[in-house]
């Protein structure tokens, strides 16, 4: 793989990293849903978003390398992600790939233009990250669905318009293959979402409730039957990819610099850990390029997602531990205040970075797809 940009590239990059320095939210306003939909709405307007996507579906005509380009200039201005973008990555394709017409008419342009955001419902409460066994449980009722059940840790539910579900419409056969995808409306009756207040003190995650939803058999995405599937595909697109190593670069020169500061810079003990840091941090780059040449050269790897995210959220813990662990008691100190080293960033990521072995798949899950589908190692 030729890992020179070329001349064109490197002008696109120049351009959109004017770009983004002439149009990214403040800080204070990151906080505000509305400012978050009006930005995605400018990224959707200047035609930054949708890669892939095809045009008449609302799509931006980018090339993959220029998407790439693009995510990791995002990356490197510490610019927010779309609002949406679970949406992007997940629902999006999926509708694509098993939608029929209609729902690609009526979903997909509002996905990009944040119209309507959504969350997706995998977890539930008695199975955790093994997505089979759900008992969310749908019965079909003529033109219509009747949902029952309880998932958990959904992402943004307080704040979406639509839940793409996996829901149980059949107990017979294997425990996967009774699973279906159904498309709701979070604004149906029956439908409760109670925040659940994390240990950094946000409330990204929810738990949804649902009694006796009805949802039209219209809003079935591909067949009966064919929810793990579809899930899986989505499943997939999920990419670090080279922005993720920006992020990670930018990580460490922070805690190089408090190494220096605090006078650990010499110590060969922390010389090591730093030097562990490093090595990793240039892991996660070779991910993303082979993850690139893949996509270039129309190769798919399903399986090193899996270990990508395994990598990448581990590591990400390594960073947080380490920055707490370089700062001593001031560590633990909380972020916002002007005399915290750091602004106390490190307390919160190290906080934050607990739940990213969890969401999308716990750390468990993807060693057992690595250990069963790249090595090929026996279940017992």
């Amino acid at each position: 793989m030729d890992l020179e940009y070329t001349a064109e590239e490197q002008a696109f990059r120049q351009k959109v990293a004017q770009w983004i320095a002439a149009n990214t939210p403040p800080q204070s306003e990151r906080g505000s849903v509305e400012a978050l939909r009006a930005w995605q709405k400018r990224l959707y307007a200047a035609g930054y978003l949708g890669a892939g996507w095809p045009a008449e579906y609302g799509g931006a005509r980018l090339s993959p390398m220029e998407q790439a380009i693009f995510n990791e200039e995002l990356a490197r201005a510490n610019a927010p992600s779309p609002i949406n973008v679970m949406a992007i990555w997940w629902v999006g394709p999926a509708i694509m790939r098993y939608g029929s017409e209609a729902q690609k008419q009526r979903f997909l342009a509002p996905i990009l233009s944040a119209d309507e955001i959504w969350a997706t419902g995998y977890s539930e409460p008695g199975s955790g990250s093994d997505m089979a066994a759900a008992k969310c449980r749908a019965v079909r009722d003529g033109d219509f669905y009747v949902v029952n059940g309880q998932k958990v840790w959904t992402t943004f539910a307080h704040i979406s318009d639509w839940f793409f579900i996996l829901v149980r419409t059949s107990a017979e056969g294997a425990k996967w293959a009774g699973l279906s995808l159904l498309l709701i409306d979070m604004k149906s009756p029956g439908v409760e979402v109670k925040p659940i207040r994390q240990i950094t003190g946000d409330s990204e995650f929810n738990e949804v409730f649902l009694h006796d939803v009805r949802v039209p058999v219209a809003n079935l995405l591909g067949a009966e039957g064919q929810g793990w599937e579809v899930v899986s595909s989505a499943l997939v697109n999920e990419r670090t990819g080279i922005a993720g190593s920006v992020r990670f670069d930018q990580a460490f020169d922070r805690i190089v610099g408090m190494a220096r500061t605090h006078g650990r810079s010499r110590d060969p003990l922390w010389r090591q850990r730093l030097a562990d840091l490093a090595v990793k941090a240039r892991v996660v780059k070779s991910f993303g390029l082979r993850a690139m040449s893949d996509q270039l050269h129309g190769r798919v790897n399903p399986h090193m997602s899996a270990a990508m995210k395994l990598f990448t959220t581990e590591l990400g813990q390594r960073f947080s531990e380490t920055g707490v662990d370089l700062l001593g008691a001031y560590g633990t100190l909380w972020e916002g205040s002007p005399r915290t080293p750091d602004r106390g960033r490190w307390a919160y990521q190290f906080l934050y970075d607990r739940s990213l072995t969890i969401a999308g798949g716990t750390s468990e899950v993807q060693r057992n797809i690595v250990a069963q589908r790249v090595l090929g190692l026996p279940r017992k």
